[in-house]
C-alpha cells in the first residue's frame, strides 16, 4: 500500500507537493515544508553494459528489433572490478576469452539471421526517418514471416523490406514501396510478390494510403507554396466525392493533383519555372503519368 504523502501546516487543496528525485525528498510548494526524506528512485536509467560511470543495473530496453530481444547477458567490457581496481593481466585474458565464447553461444543459426535483418532493419530507420512503432511492428511482422518459413528461398532484404512496406502502411506513414525499395537495395517486382505473399498469409487489412499526406509530401519534396498545396487539398476534396481515385496509383493523382493547381493558386509557383519534371521527380512517377492524370481529373472535374 502507498501512502498519500501531504503537509502538516497547510491546507491539503492549497498547497502541492514537489517531488526532487535527486534528493530524495518530498517538498511542500506552499511553504517549504520537507515532507519526507530518503525516498525510492523507482523510474528505469537505460545504460549501456559498457558505461563505467554510471553505477545502475539496467541495460537496453527490450526490443523485438534485436535478435536477442535485448533480454541475453552481456560481459562488459570494463577492465576494472566491481570495487574500482584494475583486472590484473591474466584475469583480462580470461575474461576476453570468456566474454567471445558468450558472443559465440549466443548466435545460432536462426538468431544470425535476425541479427542480419534488424541490422538493416537499424540503418532503414534512420535512411527513411521512421519512428520506433513502425521498426517494432516490422520487426514482429519479420519474426513472424521467419517462423512460418516464408524467409527460406528470398533474400533477408527483400522480406525485410516488404516488412517495413506493411508496417509503414498499416500505421499511416507516407512512405511508398519504391521508396523502401531503394533506400534497401531491393528489386521491385521481388518486393511487391513478397509484399502481397505476407499481406495474404497473415490476413492483413491493409488500410488504404492517405492521399492527402501524399499530396502534402509531394508538395514539399518539390518546394512549393503552403498556398499551393492547401489549393491542392481542396481540389482533392472535390476529386474524392466523384470516386475518381478509386483503384489508381495514389501518387500520379498527387502529382497531377498539384500540377493542376498550379495556375488556380498564384501566379509566384509558375515565375519560379515549377515544371512537370520537376512534379514527376517529387512524387516518384512519369511526366506522362502527370499529363495523363492530369487530363482525365481536368475533365472529371470541369476544369477549364
Amino acid at each position: 500500500m502507498q501512502s498519500i504523502i501531504q503537509c502538516q501546516t497547510c491546507d491539503p487543496n492549497e498547497a502541492k507537493m514537489i517531488t526532487d528525485d535527486e534528493a530524495g525528498e518530498v517538498i511542500c510548494s506552499k511553504c517549504g515544508i520537507v515532507a519526507a526524506r530518503s525516498i525510492e528512485y523507482t523510474k528505469k536509467i537505460w545504460n549501456t553494459a559498457d558505461d563505467e560511470h554510471l553505477n545502475t543495473s539496467n541495460g537496453y530496453p527490450s526490443s523485438l528489433a534485436r535478435h536477442d530481444k535485448g533480454l541475453s547477458t552481456t560481459i562488459a567490457r570494463t577492465q576494472r572490478d566491481s570495487t574500482g581496481h584494475i583486472i590484473d593481466s591474466r584475469m583480462q585474458v580470461r575474461f576476453n576469452r570468456l566474454r567471445n565464447w558468450d558472443r559465440r553461444s549466443q548466435i545460432h543459426k536462426s538468431s544470425r539471421n535476425l541479427s542480419i535483418a534488424f541490422r538493416q532493419l537499424d540503418a532503414l530507420k534512420d535512411k527513411l526517418n521512421l519512428p520506433p512503432a513502425v521498426i517494432e511492428k516490422a520487426a514482429y511482422i519479420y519474426r513472424k514471416v521467419q517462423e512460418d518459413g516464408l524467409v527460406k528461398g528470398r533474400k533477408i532484404n527483400t522480406v525485410l523490406g516488404a516488412s517495413l512496406y506493411v508496417a509503414c502502411r498499416e500505421f499511416s506513414i507516407p512512405r511508398t514501396i519504391m521508396e523502401v525499395i531503394n533506400a534497401n537495395n531491393g528489386k521491385y517486382n521481388e518486393t511487391s510478390r513478397v509484399y502481397r505473399q505476407i499481406v495474404l498469409h497473415l490476413d492483413q487489412k491493409i488500410p488504404q494510403q492517405n492521399i492527402y499526406q501524399l499530396i502534402e509530401k509531394v508538395g514539399r519534396n518539390a518546394a512549393l507554396d503552403e498556398r499551393n498545396i492547401r489549393m491542392a487539398l481542396q481540389l482533392m476534396k472535390r476529386l474524392e466525392i466523384t470516386g475518381f481515385s478509386a483503384g489508381r496509383d495514389p501518387m500520379g493523382i498527387a502529382g497531377a493533383i498539384i500540377y493542376i493547381s498550379l495556375p488556380y493558386s498564384n501566379k509566384k509557383n509558375m515565375k519560379k519555372g515549377i515544371t512537370q519534371k520537376q512534379i514527376s521527380d517529387a512524387a516518384g512517377v512519369s511526366e506522362v503519368t502527370i499529363r495523363a492524370v492530369a487530363k482525365q481529373i481536368s475533365k472529371k472535374l470541369r476544369l477549364e
